[in-house]
């Protein structure tokens, strides 16, 4: 709401609409260009990310609600390793924002890593006594989290920030 509000004080200067834009109701040809040039500047966009079944079958599938893209990489030469898209729907994205959030001239955040601890058995004893452990990678760059090993991961994350 607030981008909205904003936009519309500074559109007659953006599009030399006369001034005043309007104190009143707006025109709905106005209206549309509000909503138009709302949507170019709010810089939505979908995320494309590699995701891979049970079956290992690598796919890449782009979507509006993903924000990042996650990897856990291959924890042995015969481990599995996961690939998928994350948005605001199935992860709290608050943490991943705050790391990627600090960019400037000089610096960038390129691949966040966590190592996470889950005990579903607080929740429910059929999952087991014991806490499982994860390793997890985010990005958010169109197939930044190509499965590979990790180390050639990384590097393709230094790589692919050069261009």
């Amino acid at each position: 709401v607030t981008r909205a509000l904003i936009l519309s004080c500074h559109l007659p200067y953006i599009f030399h609409l006369p001034y005043p834009f309007s104190d009143t109701i707006m025109s709905s040809s106005r209206l549309s260009l509000l909503f138009i040039a709302f949507f170019l500047f709010s810089g939505a966009s979908a995320l494309t990310c590699f995701e891979n079944d049970d079956e290992g079958n690598v796919y890449s599938r782009t979507n509006e609600a993903w924000k990042y893209c996650s990897l856990i990489p291959f924890a042995a030469p015969n481990g599995k390793g996961r690939a998928s898209g994350v948005g605001a729907v199935t992860e709290n994205l608050a943490g991943y924002d705050a790391t990627f959030g600090q960019n400037s001239k000089l610096y960038k955040v390129l691949t966040m890593c966590i190592y996470e601890q889950y005990n579903f058995g607080a929740i429910n004893p059929a999952f087991g006594t014991e806490p499982e452990y994860m390793f997890r990678c985010f990005c958010n760059t169109d197939g930044c989290n190509k499965m590979t090993t990790f180390h050639k991961y990384l590097s393709a994350q230094r790589d692919d920030s050069k261009q």
